[in-house]
């Protein structure tokens, strides 16, 4: 071997050592750390209240069960006249220093969130630790603090309880909206497009939710539930969408990737088809506030409660209009109620008129939420495939049938 190749090995064997060498001092260094997993800010008589998740490291390391004598997670609550005051109050109750990297989520209250929630953006922006990647999620009808005082069975951590829905929940039916805390703030840095937001809700009584005897239970009577989108209009809330309307708002953003359909065949008769994977795509006239919105998407006839020969063409064909129809009106409706009762622009149309039409946007952008914006145009069209019946090309019948 030449001797510039021993010294390039050398040089190799010497960075390698300073990486082993630097992951033992880190190493010890997290046993000083606060890991956190969620925050919960909330705000009373002009003071920030905030709840911080914190995992007990010590006892996710062991093998003993979360009913244990040791929780497996610490709540610290500390109040301030700013955030950053409030958070470095936990200093007097913890003995280790706030590490925010493995932050997940951000709960905020609905009382902050009527007043506006740009502070908090400012405020987790700068903060040099944190990977913006987390998720921002709205306390519906309660406070961030009750949020995370309720146990979860099925996880240990409330907050990855909470992720974990919000990821089924995005795959599966498409009521919430998966957005990173980096990305909303790019939204309501950009002034031609408001904000949505996930919102939680707790189901049953808060005090039994607070209970360690919950976590015996096969059914719990309180329970953590991802509920219907919130809507912004620049950083305050307005006010949020029902669940047919969320999962609207899922196919104006085209976000959704699977969700079901459901509408009456017949008196308390229903028919449930699945949608996949739709596409929704925007079409403005020039130099007018119109806008024509297509959707189309490929589906499956899931559940038939009625009578009907689902092996005719007609009949699929027919199945295929009222799933249509359905999404339709939906989209309508959900347009309607934030553009004119919320007067907010969540879906981005000033946006995409700009992207398509400068020149016009200038011109309107001045009046746009306040006039313009309820004055936009609306028409849907919606076309979708149902490729398949299932196992069965029949309707298994029953007493009533």
């Amino acid at each position: 071997m030449n001797k510039g190749a021993m010294k390039m090995k050398h040089k190799i064997i010497f960075i390698l050592l300073i990486f082993l060498f630097t992951g033992c001092y880190n190493y010890r260094e997290l046993n000083n750390l606060a890991i956190t997993s969620a925050v919960g800010i909330d705000k009373k008589d002009g003071k920030y209240y905030v709840t911080t998740q914190v995992i007990n490291t010590q006892k996710m390391g062991s093998d003993s069960t979360s009913t244990g004598s040791q929780s497996k997670f610490v709540l610290y609550e500390t109040s301030g006249d700013t955030l950053q005051e409030a958070f470095r109050q936990i200093v007097l109750e913890s003995p280790k220093r706030i590490y925010a990297n493995h932050l997940q989520l951000i709960i905020v209250g609905e009382e902050v969130a009527k007043e506006g929630v740009s502070q908090i953006f400012d405020f987790f922006m700068r903060n040099p630790e944190s990977r913006k990647q987390y998720q921002m999620i709205i306390a519906r009808d309660t406070t961030a603090n009750n949020i995370l005082k309720v146990l979860t069975p099925l996880e240990t951590l409330s907050s990855k309880n909470m992720l974990d829905s919000i990821q089924a929940d995005s795959k599966y039916l498409g009521v919430s909206e998966k957005i990173t805390f980096e990305d909303q703030v790019k939204t309501y840095l950009n002034n031609k497009i408001d904000m949505f937001a996930t919102t939680i809700i707790i189901e049953g009584n808060l005090e039994e939710g607070k209970n360690t005897d919950i976590l015996k239970e096969s059914n719990p009577s309180t329970k953590l539930k991802i509920n219907n989108l919130a809507v912004f209009r620049e950083d305050k809330l307005q006010g949020y969408l029902t669940e047919k309307e969320s999962i609207a708002a899922g196919f104006l953003n085209n976000t959704i990737t699977n969700t079901i359909i459901t509408f009456k065949c017949d008196e308390n008769k229903y028919i449930s088809t699945e949608i996949m994977n739709p596409k929704t795509d925007f079409e403005f006239e020039k130099d007018k506030l119109k806008v024509k919105i297509k959707v189309s998407a490929e589906g499956n006839i899931n559940e038939v409660d009625c009578d009907l020969k689902i092996s005719e063409p007609k009949v699929i064909s027919d199945i295929e209009k009222m799933t249509q129809e359905q999404i339709k009106q939906s989209i309508i409706e959900t347009i309607n109620k934030v553009n004119k009762e919320y007067k907010s622009d969540t879906f981005g149309f000033l946006d995409k008129i700009y992207k398509s039409n400068p020149k016009y946007s200038y011109k309107i952008q001045d009046n746009w939420f306040n006039e313009n914006l309820q004055k936009l145009d609306v028409q849907v069209d919606v076309n979708v495939s149902l490729k398949g019946k299932g196992n069965i090309i029949t309707v298994i019948p029953n007493e009533e049938n």
